[in-house]
């Protein structure tokens, strides 16, 4: 795994996407310092289809990639937000969401989870959310109490800080668990957030 994308949309919730960018960027920034024996790091860029979002709380962003398109990203991150709705009925956005998740991994933070069971891609599987949307997600499929959830190529993270647990669990799966234990010390992340197998 080398490029992620994260997507990112009006409303959507800052924490759910800041926070795995933090961890997987910090990746990056600790093994150009030498604290990081890591060959490659990750590619992460921010992706959405318009020049500046607003997200819930007013934060606005300049993503680094303005496309509609996945392609050339080895795993996508879907965050939540009051924004999501709006995405329901997105024929287009939730067809591609289908085609990149074929053959690669996908992940949902918080209500994120709701677009990747409107995508259809829960079917059979089992997933995670924030608490508050847990009986919404149970419409697509048996929903677990947990702050990170794999299920084949789904990973699935709680509310909102557990955008930082999905981090960890990201660079654990491409680095190893040493690794993800460095990033997570860097950042003072609470042992109870490391979700380490």
């Amino acid at each position: 795994m080398e490029k992620v994308g994260i997507y990112i949309f009006p409303d959507v919730e800052e924490l759910d996407f800041i926070g795995v960018f933090e961890v997987l960027a910090k990746s990056r920034s600790m093994k150009d310092e030498g604290k990081l024996p890591i060959e490659k790091p990750l590619q992460v860029d921010v992706i959405a289809s318009e020049n500046i979002i607003t997200c819930a709380n007013g934060l606005m962003v300049k993503p680094h990639k303005i496309t509609d398109s996945f392609e050339g990203y080895d795993l996508l991150i879907v965050p939540g937000g009051k924004g999501v709705t709006k995405l329901f009925g997105a024929a287009e956005f939730l067809k591609k969401i289908r085609e990149f998740a074929r053959d690669h991994m996908i992940c949902s933070v918080c209500t994120g989870a709701l677009i990747l069971g409107k995508a259809g891609l829960l079917k059979g599987k089992k997933a995670t959310t924030h608490h508050n949307a847990r009986e919404a997600l149970r419409e697509f499929c048996e929903v677990v109490d947990s702050r990170v959830y794999i299920d084949d190529n789904v990973i699935s993270a709680g509310g909102v800080s557990c955008s930082l647990d999905l981090g960890l669990k990201i660079l654990e799966i491409t680095y190893g668990k040493k690794t993800a234990e460095m990033v997570a010390d860097q950042m003072e992340i609470p042992t109870e957030m490391r979700k380490f197998e």
